[in-house]
């Protein structure tokens, strides 16, 4: 393990790389004001001109951020494409948004205002927005295309597997109230963190978009949300890409489509 500064750790996960280095990352959060951890595969080989292109990998309720790593081979495709993948900590129902009702839940600022400062401060990255990604699944889902859509400036692309992708619909659901508190006591609220309505952002921003979804997916009923964004795209004129496939919210299907994800971001990096 190797001392990077007092406030930041570093320690390689044996075993878990197919090829290059999966590390865990322990740094001092001051958004979230607790000591926080996510992790970083690098891939093996010379770091390209300019360093390498990033793709964030957000997990989904209930998860963590070993989720992808520890469930699919994501870092066997990444390596294939050249790209090094971060895997935040969303919290298991933080939603990648700062809560207005708890102030100890600001992911928002904990992610865009201190992990991508720290991964680019720490590691040899693109730091231009054209080399660097957002994804995540369920939850996850709808936090890479709603901060995409809220720092257009950071993302040149953004997908989604089974996205949560109009949270106004799910208003009792998965701590969703505890974040932005009663749907019925705060509409706008709610709105200005769902993606559906936040599509309008991407009008000018020029984000290359990417969602899907399983045609099974009911029980979360993440197919409906990704029509939903998908009409409303279409309305505005934004471009995008939008795939529907047998499956449901399930690992099976995040698994067999994750590498379909990766090869898209790293074709336009």
């Amino acid at each position: 393990m190797r001392r990077i500064s007092p406030f930041l750790l570093i320690s390689l996960l044996c075993g878990a790389a197919p090829a290059g280095e999966l590390l865990n990352v322990h740094h001092t959060s001051e958004a979230l004001s607790c000591e926080m951890v996510f992790d970083v595969y690098v891939p093996d080989g010379d770091v390209p001109p300019g360093g390498w292109p990033v793709l964030y990998l957000l997990h989904g309720a209930w998860g963590n951020h070993t989720d992808w790593w520890r469930v699919t081979d994501v870092e066997s495709v990444a390596e294939e494409c050249g790209v090094m993948l971060v895997f935040p900590d969303g919290g298991q129902f933080g939603w990648y948004l700062d809560s207005p009702v708890d102030p100890s839940s600001q992911r928002e600022s904990y992610l865009i205002g201190e992990v991508l400062p720290l991964v680019d401060r720490t590691f040899r990255t693109r730091t231009d927005r054209e080399g660097r990604g957002i994804c995540g699944l369920s939850m996850g889902g709808h936090g890479a295309i709603s901060l995409a859509a809220k720092h257009p400036d950071l993302f040149g692309s953004a997908s989604s597997l089974s996205g949560i992708l109009d949270i106004t619909r799910h208003g009792d659901r998965w701590e969703l109230p505890l974040r932005l508190g009663p749907l019925e006591e705060g509409t706008e609220s709610w709105r200005a963190h769902s993606c559906v309505y936040l599509a309008d952002r991407f009008v000018d921003a020029d984000v290359r978009i990417f969602f899907d979804c399983g045609i099974d997916d009911t029980v979360a009923d993440a197919i409906t949300d990704g029509r939903l964004l998908r009409d409303r795209l279409l309305e505005l004129g934004v471009p995008y890409i939008w795939a529907e496939h047998v499956g449901a919210h399930t690992w099976d299907h995040w698994s067999e489509h994750i590498g379909e994800h990766v090869r898209w971001h790293a074709e336009g990096f």
